[in-house]
C-alpha cells in the first residue's frame, strides 16, 4: 500500500555546496510506485557566521542570516513522479510523508547539519490519474557559522501511501 523512497545529500568545501541524490532509482510497492527524476540539491554557499537555506517544492532558493548563496544552476526541489502499478487501484488518495524537522541531518565525518520544514506540492494527492502525478519537495538546511569543510552525505525518507 505504500512506497517507499530514500536518497541522499552532500555539501563540501569552505564554499559548501548540498544537494539529495537519489539511492534507488525506483520504489514500488503493491498499489502506488515512486520515481525520482530530480535530487534535491540546496546548492553552493559560504556559511560565514551560519543561518539557513532553503529550497521549496517550486526550486526557488532562498537564504537567511549570514549564507552567501553562489551561482547553483542544479539547485532545486527534489521531483518524483507518483504512478499506479499495472494492478494499482483507481480513486484513491495518496498521502505523502515526510521527515519530521531535525530528524535527519547532513553529515560529514563528526559534522552535520540538520533539515527541517520538509514541504511536498502537492501536499495530498486526491487521485492518480493514469499519467500519474509530479510530486516536488523542498526542506531548510540550517548552515552553523564557519561550517567545515567537507562532502556532507545523509538519507531522507519519502512515504507515499494509497488511502
Amino acid at each position: 500500500m505504500f512506497a517507499h523512497r530514500s536518497f541522499t545529500s552532500r555539501t563540501g568545501g569552505l564554499v559548501l555546496a548540498a544537494g539529495l541524490l537519489l539511492a534507488a532509482p525506483c520504489a514500488s510497492a503493491q498499489q502506488v510506485v515512486l520515481t525520482n527524476s530530480r535530487s534535491l540539491d540546496f546548492g553552493r554557499f559560504v556559511a560565514r557566521t551560519g543561518g539557513t537555506i532553503t529550497v521549496s517544492p517550486s526550486g526557488a532558493r532562498s537564504s537567511t542570516g549570514a549564507v552567501v548563496l553562489l551561482n547553483s544552476p542544479s539547485a532545486g526541489a527534489a521531483v518524483f513522479s507518483v504512478r499506479k502499478s499495472n494492478s494499482g487501484a483507481t480513486n484513491k488518495a495518496v498521502v505523502i510523508t515526510l521527515p519530521g524537522s531535525g530528524a535527519t541531518r547532513l553529515s560529514s565525518g563528526a559534522n552535520n547539519m540538520p533539515l527541517s520544514a520538509f514541504v511536498s506540492s502537492p501536499t495530498t494527492i486526491l487521485t492518480v490519474p493514469n499519467g500519474g502525478v509530479t510530486l516536488s519537495v523542498g526542506a531548510t538546511m540550517t548552515v552553523s557559522a564557519n561550517q567545515p569543510r567537507g562532502t556532507y552525505t545523509g538519507s531522507i525518507p519519502v512515504i507515499v501511501n494509497f488511502q
